[in-house]
C-alpha cells in the first residue's frame, strides 16, 4: 500500500479549516459575547418616581410677607392708665405744700415748736381752714412772704370750729402752726379755696339739681353759689321748699355787688325757713347765696318767688 503524505496533510488542513469555519458559525448564531454592531440593548422604560413631599410652593402661592393686622377691639386702648394727676386729696405733713382740698393730721411734740406749710392756692385768693381740732391752746396764722407778716388776724385758735382767710398781699404765703407756752399736742384741719359760681335767674324759678345747669349741688368743698336776680318792683322774697343738706349749707341775701361773699353776715337756714325777705330797692338787683360755712358738699333745691 502507497502511502500519500501530502494528501494526508491537504486532507487534515481541510478538515480543520472546515471545523473552524463551523464552530465560527455555530457562535454567530448564537451571539458571540461582546459582539459590536447595531445589537442595542432593549431595557425597560424607567418609572417615573413620586414624592410624598409637597413641591415648593411657586411665587404665585408664597404666603403675604406684610405683618399682621390686629383686630382693632383686641388692641390695648390705654384704658387702665392713669390720666395724669390724682385730683385727689392728700394728706400734707409739716413743711409741705397746701393745695384745694388737703388735709393735715399732726402733732406739736415739743415746746416752741412751730410747723409750717406753703400754699399753692391755685390763684385763688380766699381759703376755708376746716374741721380744726385741737385740744387747746394751738393757733394757726397766714403769713405774706413779702414783709414775713401776718394776713388779717393772727394766732386764731385751731381748737374747733372754721376760719375763712383772705389774702390781700402780693406773692407768696404760708400757713403757720403753734402752740402756747408749753403746749404740745395733735392737730388736725383741713384746706379748701373758695370758688364762687354765678346763676342769673329770675323770680318764681324752681332751683335743684341741673336746674339751672350746674346748680342745686355744692359739689366741692369751699363751693358758693350765688343767684342773680332783678327785683323787678318786688319788696320782699321768699324762698319755698328749702331741702337737701339741711345742717351743712345755709342762705343768705346780698347785693349783687357784692363780691366777698365766703364769710356769713346774717345767714338763713336751707331747711324750714319761709318767711317774707325785705329787699331795700324794688328796682334793684340782688344775690340769694347758697354756701356751707364748714365748707362741707351736699344738695340743694327751692324756689324763689315774690312775697307781695
Amino acid at each position: 500500500m502507497t502511502n500519500h503524505p501530502v494528501t494526508s496533510v491537504t486532507v487534515a488542513r481541510a478538515a480543520r479549516l472546515l471545523g473552524i469555519s463551523l464552530i465560527a458559525v455555530l457562535l454567530a448564531g448564537c451571539g458571540a459575547p461582546g459582539g459590536g454592531g447595531d445589537a442595542t440593548a432593549t431595557s425597560a422604560a424607567p418609572v417615573r418616581a413620586t414624592s410624598e413631599a409637597t413641591a415648593p410652593p411657586t411665587a404665585d402661592s408664597q404666603p403675604s410677607q406684610e405683618p399682621p393686622t390686629q383686630d382693632p377691639s383686641a388692641a390695648p386702648d390705654g384704658s387702665g392708665q392713669s390720666s395724669g394727676g390724682s385730683g385727689q386729696a392728700r394728706t400734707v405733713a409739716p413743711g409741705g405744700t397746701l393745695a384745694d382740698g388737703d388735709t393735715v393730721s399732726a402733732e406739736l411734740t415739743r415746746a416752741g415748736q412751730k410747723d409750717t406749710f406753703t400754699l399753692d392756692l391755685g390763684g385763688a385768693r380766699e381759703f376755708y381752714v376746716a374741721d380744726m381740732r385741737c385740744d387747746g391752746g394751738i393757733k394757726v396764722q397766714v403769713i405774706a412772704e413779702i414783709d414775713g407778716k401776718p394776713e388779717g388776724l393772727d394766732n386764731l385758735s385751731l381748737c374747733g370750729g372754721n376760719w375763712v382767710f383772705k389774702l390781700s398781699k402780693a406773692g407768696a404765703h404760708r400757713l403757720e402752726i403753734t402752740g402756747d407756752t408749753n403746749v404740745i399736742g395733735p392737730y388736725s384741719f383741713r384746706l379748701a379755696t373758695v370758688k364762687v359760681r354765678s346763676f342769673p335767674v329770675k323770680l318764681g324759678l324752681k332751683i335743684g339739681e341741673g336746674s339751672p345747669a350746674g346748680a342745686g349741688r355744692l359739689a366741692a368743698g369751699g363751693e358758693v353759689h350765688r343767684f342773680e336776680f332783678d327785683a323787678d318792683g318786688a319788696s320782699a322774697i321768699k324762698v319755698l321748699g328749702g331741702a337737701g343738706s339741711c345742717l351743712a349749707i345755709e342762705m343768705e341775701l346780698v347785693d349783687a355787688a357784692e363780691t366777698s361773699v365766703a364769710t356769713a353776715r346774717q345767714p338763713i337756714p336751707l331747711c324750714g325757713y319761709e318767711l317774707p325777705i325785705a329787699l331795700s330797692n324794688g328796682d334793684g338787683r340782688y344775690a340769694l347765696v347758697i354756701r356751707s360755712a364748714a365748707a362741707k358738699t351736699g344738695p340743694y333745691s327751692f324756689q324763689l318767688v315774690r312775697s307781695d
